[in-house]
């Protein structure tokens, strides 16, 4: 797997990011610096109605969590709600923000092939910021800069062309980063079950791998490397 020096991860809330947890953690163990962007505090995501007044103070709490199991070196709150990411311009403005401000050499994001609103919001938007982030405008927000690579880590069925990663040595890690976010599991029970096999998959053999699409709009300067075992 290439590393970057820098990546940059937008999620709608506190752990969409653990979709490509391995990825992640094979990042941050070589030496990457790992930051996640997560928009909105993930305050609908209970499934107990005496946890609605602390629901996003819990979720901060297992977010850190997961960034101590991945080596998340940092993350980032917007503070937007649950379930009300929308492409406008005050978050246009601060996603903008955080490209200038870190400079990222890869950016990942969400696709448009996601039945959650916020999912989907971000992508909406991507495209705007990532133009808008490298041209002279908005010089309060920070130095203009154009993110070399983009690429779609979620909500991309059928698009392509499109990276499968082998990430089977960091599978345990992912299962554990799931594991971590408590209130999550509650709500959705079977993911126990998964991740024990997860966490199993190495020892027994199995493989693990990540799909990331490549960005529409970005533009590679070479032909990609043949794939392991393809060269003649």
């Amino acid at each position: 797997m290439r590393s970057f020096d820098r990546i940059m991860i937008w999620g709608a809330h506190p752990d969409d990011e653990i979709i490509m947890a391995g990825t992640i953690a094979a990042q941050a163990d070589a030496d990457c610096e790992v930051v996640v962007v997560t928009i909105s505090r993930g305050d609908a995501g209970y499934c107990r109605p005496e946890w609605a007044a602390t629901i996003a103070d819990q979720r901060r709490e297992e977010a850190a969590a997961c960034d101590r199991i991945l080596g998340i070196s940092e993350r980032v709150f917007l503070g937007w709600p649950d379930q009300g990411v929308r492409h406008d311009w005050e978050l246009t403005r601060r996603l903008i923000e955080q490209l200038r401000r870190h400079r990222p050499q890869a950016l990942f994001t969400l696709g448009p092939h996601d039945r959650n609103r916020d999912h989907s919001a971000v992508h909406e938007m991507t495209d705007e910021i990532i133009w808008q982030a490298g041209e002279n405008i908005l010089a309060d927000y920070g130095e203009p800069y154009s993110v070399p690579l983009v690429f779609i880590y979620h909500g991309h069925e059928g698009m392509g062309p499109s990276i499968d990663v082998d990430v089977t040595p960091w599978a345990a890690r992912k299962a554990e980063a799931w594991l971590s976010q408590t209130t999550q599991v509650e709500m959705l029970p079977r993911i126990r079950e998964r991740m024990a096999a997860l966490g199993r998959l190495e020892q027994e053999g199995g493989v693990d791998t990540e799909r990331f699409v490549i960005y529409p709009r970005v533009a590679l300067t070479d032909f990609p490397a043949l794939p392991e075992g393809a060269d003649g």
